[in-house]
């Protein structure tokens, strides 16, 4: 999916992605405060976890047939990555 993408498109996608992981992340940094990694963290990684996603689906040979399906696993990926790195950071807090 991102290999057809031209280099416009491709850095329009990745402009279109980070504004909304931006304004997530301002959600996200409200509510968690000292549990998550501030706006421009989550961000960034909401931003590479969801690009990561669908790069490493695509190389496991799975076509996405339509933009929904690439988003849907895209999002899905973001957050699982978020909430691996969340959960990473809150047991480092409570064992130190």
């Amino acid at each position: 999916m991102l290999m057809k993408l031209d280099t416009s498109w491709l850095i329009f996608a990745l402009v279109a992605v980070t504004m909304i992981a931006y304004i997530l992340s301002l959600g996200l940094n409200a509510a968690m405060r000292d549990d998550g990694f501030g706006a421009m963290g989550n961000a960034t990684i909401i931003t590479v976890a969801f690009f990561g996603t669908i790069y490493l689906v695509n190389q496991r040979g799975i076509r996405f047939t339509s933009l929904i399906e690439g988003a849907t696993a895209g999002l899905g990926g973001a957050f699982a990555a978020f909430l691996v790195l969340v959960m990473a950071k809150a047991l480092f807090r409570r064992l130190s």
